[in-house]
């Protein structure tokens, strides 16, 4: 029997700048939708500016998906973090939102 209240659930960690530590899940459809869409978009461009505050929405999105039921609003994202390090959680948390999905376990 495929039991789901006994199943582990996998998450990625992340402690911010200030101290704040969240441990988020797998993204649902909506986020995974707009995680797919930001790097797609990111890719066919080099002019980052005009797409900043949609990186800080989905930053946003990423770090509200948490364990911990802590929402962040983008004024927040942008008081906590710069965009090297907005780049680095959406790359770590693509990177693990992929692998859930290859792990055969």
């Amino acid at each position: 029997m495929l039991d789901y209240t006994q199943r582990a659930k996998k998450r990625l960690a992340v402690k911010l700048s200030d101290e704040i530590a969240v441990t988020i899940g797998a993204p649902k459809k909506k986020l995974f939708s707009k995680l797919g869409g930001l790097e797609k978009t990111l890719k066919a461009t080099t002019d980052i500016e005009p797409l900043y505050d949609e990186i800080l929405r989905v930053t946003a999105d990423i770090l509200s998906n948490n364990a911990e039921h802590r929402v962040f609003t983008v004024d927040e994202v942008d008081e906590l973090m710069d965009i090297e390090d907005m780049a680095l959680l959406i790359r770590e948390f693509s990177a693990f939102a992929k692998g859930l999905t290859n792990d055969p376990n």
